[in-house]
């Protein structure tokens, strides 16, 4: 099973903080949410791997968005509270769970700061309604190699946001692993591929689902070195189970 605890938390955005080129630390774009306290709740999403397959092109991640999400959990979505729920929300299963998500639509996407404009920090900035017309506000980032100066942007209407994943312990003050948390392979002695195996597990895998104007987008995430089908544990099935772009 994956560290710490599985959790979904609801809260009215605050901010988005891409990962721009220049930052520390591991690359991941952070989500600050209001935590219903006067304080924040960060909801931080990977945009980039440690674990390169195919030198340059496999250190991207795979990614699935859905602008009209329709699954049948957005009742229960909708009527949660705002805040952390650690009981009695939909938990998420990209391989068990067929009407979340359609592996095969999953591609690789760049995180490219500078020149494009269909990157994974482009993408989120879109869904998360960011008005990026309007100047950055300084954001300090507590991360694990110490605080980094960030720039975000402030959405231009209201959105609701649900972050599946890990919550950060012992503060309690964010989430990570909001991606798929299943299908690591243990790797091969002398592999270049990070062990992630002891993350296995099912009905624990992480997201990003916004609600703006009534409407629900999810995105999904995964890893190019995860495997498909995976068993009732989450491993992968030995001579069953491939890379997901296959």
């Amino acid at each position: 099973m994956a560290r710490n605890e599985y959790v979904v938390f609801k809260g009215a955005l605050k901010l988005g903080v891409p990962f721009l080129s220049g930052y520390q630390g591991d690359p991941h774009y952070v989500i600050v949410v209001d935590d219903a306290k006067g304080g924040e709740f960060r909801i931080v999403t990977n945009v980039k791997s440690d674990s390169s397959l195919t030198g340059a092109a496999g250190y991207l991640v795979l990614y699935s968005w859905n602008p009209y999400f329709d699954h049948p959990m957005v009742t229960d979505l909708a009527s949660l509270p705002a805040g952390l729920a650690r009981a009695g929300f939909p938990k998420l299963d990209y391989v068990h769970d067929r009407r979340l998500v359609d592996l095969t639509t999953m591609r690789p996407i760049t995180l490219d700061t500078g020149s494009e404009h269909n990157d994974i920090n482009a993408l989120v900035n879109a869904m998360l309604q960011l008005d990026m017309s309007a100047a950055p506000v300084d954001y300090r980032y507590p991360g694990k190699s110490g605080s980094d100066m960030r720039r975000a942007w402030k959405p231009a209407k209201p959105v609701t946001v649900y972050g599946f994943g890990f919550l950060f312990e012992p503060g309690e003050d964010g989430l990570h692993e909001t991606h798929m948390n299943q299908g690591n392979p243990k790797p091969q002695p002398g592999s270049r591929v990070r062990d992630h195996s002891s993350e296995n597990g099912t009905f624990q895998d992480g997201a990003v689902i916004v609600e703006v104007d009534g409407r629900f987008q999810a995105l999904f995430v995964a890893f190019q070195t995860q495997l498909v089908p995976t068993d009732s544990r989450g491993w992968p099935i030995p001579g069953k189970s491939h890379p997901i772009l296959d």
